[in-house]
């Protein structure tokens, strides 16, 4: 067996791959060996996540989306392995800096007294007379105005029209997560909305009129129901609006300054009256505020709707606005005690479900910088 075909098993033995019996019992034998075969498995563990995040090699990329899929037979798992394998092995025959400070057997503690979480299905609704309604995965059913809400076990909200009676028109509701929180909603058109965390959206329960309008304060993903006579709207503040008929697309206002609008499918509209632009698949569009002007670019759009299906893209990003995403998604603060490093670039993916810990574990691993989690604040200096 060649070095690529066994640093390919070592590899599916650290990830839990399903090995015969036999191979697994060899390398536990050969780890327990010698101190010099341990510190090479952990090296070339660190040499893969850091392949991973730098270079975003197209198969590990791959591998990192089947993974969990447990249908795949050995001899894939294997060959799959052995070709990641080869690109990992350079990597650990020249070395990196960042591992050369590490000894072999330390441990690196990122977190002290870890008290983070990653966010989960969270809500608050409102409803037109006031009442908040807390929202999670609890089954639970409402009235509201002669319409039916139903909040599933599965992190969502619909709504639907009860009874004979027409449900009132110009009655509004306002789904408010916070930080740490994500929901999904179902307005009464059938339209589907994933609202992410720190995110107030207002709708009506009922929409009326020629044109759907909702109200946008931060982040959500709109999967717009096809109505040629009734345009959907994405109003967000300083009167900026998105508008489709049945489209897929993503609008970020977080910042005070910027709006950005990208587009999955179909095709929207965005700006404010007489001064739009139209998108194409592919598209974001970034709204200044401040000088009334729209930048339109092609995109790869995973990098901006990631949170969607469940993970962090960074695509030459700074890590100054990862740590953002990651204040809003694991409910903390980060205090950057070397200002430098906020300027220091990544590329990469993470599941967003996974621990804080082991996110950080892999940006220290990357950046050579030093996290500390104290309570609910991550310190990140060096």
């Amino acid at each position: 067996m060649n070095r690529e075909e066994w640093d390919a098993r070592l590899l599916a033995f650290w990830q839990n791959e399903p090995l015969d019996e036999k191979e697994s019992e060899e390398i536990r034998h050969w780890l327990q060996e010698s101190e010099q075969h341990r510190c090479y498995y952990r090296q070339l563990q660190k040499s893969y996540l850091r392949q991973r995040w730098i270079m975003r090699e197209p198969l590990i990329r791959r591998k990192e989306e089947r993974r969990y899929r447990l249908v795949a037979r050995r001899r894939r798992i294997v060959r799959r392995w052995t070709v990641a394998a080869a690109s990992v092995c350079l990597l650990i025959a020249i070395g990196f800096g960042i591992y050369d400070r590490v000894q072999p057997g330390q441990v690196m503690p990122v977190a002290v007294n870890a008290q983070i979480e990653p966010g989960s299905a969270k809500a608050k609704l409102y409803l037109s007379s006031g009442e908040e309604v807390v929202l999670s995965k609890e089954p639970q059913s409402l009235t509201e105005r002669h319409s039916f809400i139903d909040v599933d076990g599965e992190g969502a909200v619909a709504y639907r029209k009860g009874g004979e009676s027409s449900p009132e028109a110009g009655v509004y509701n306002r789904l408010v997560v916070e930080r740490g929180g994500e929901y999904k909603l179902i307005l009464s058109d059938g339209s589907e909305v994933w609202v992410n965390s720190a995110t107030v959206l207002e709708y009506p329960v009922v929409f009326s009129g020629n044109r759907r309008i909702v109200k946008l304060n931060g982040e959500a993903y709109f999967k717009v129901q096809a109505d040629s006579l009734r345009p959907f709207i994405v109003v967000v503040a300083g009167g900026i609006e998105v508008c489709a008929l049945g489209t897929e697309f993503n609008v970020n206002a977080y910042a005070e300054r910027f709006v950005e609008s990208v587009l999955v499918k179909g095709k929207i509209s965005v700006g404010k009256e007489d001064r739009r632009v139209t998108l194409r698949p592919a598209q974001l569009a970034v709204y200044d505020r401040e000088t009334g002007q729209t930048d339109v670019k092609d995109v790869d759009i995973r990098k901006y709707v990631d949170w969607k299906s469940g993970e962090f893209i960074f695509s030459d990003d700074c890590l100054e606005e990862i740590m953002k995403k990651i204040t809003l998604w694991y409910d903390c603060e980060v205090v950057f005690t070397d200002q430098s490093l906020k300027g220091m670039r990544l590329s990469g993916n993470m599941r967003r479900y996974d621990s804080v810990e082991k996110f950080l574990h892999y940006l220290e691993i990357t950046t050579g910088a030093k996290f500390a989690v104290k309570g609910r604040t991550i310190f990140v200096g060096r």
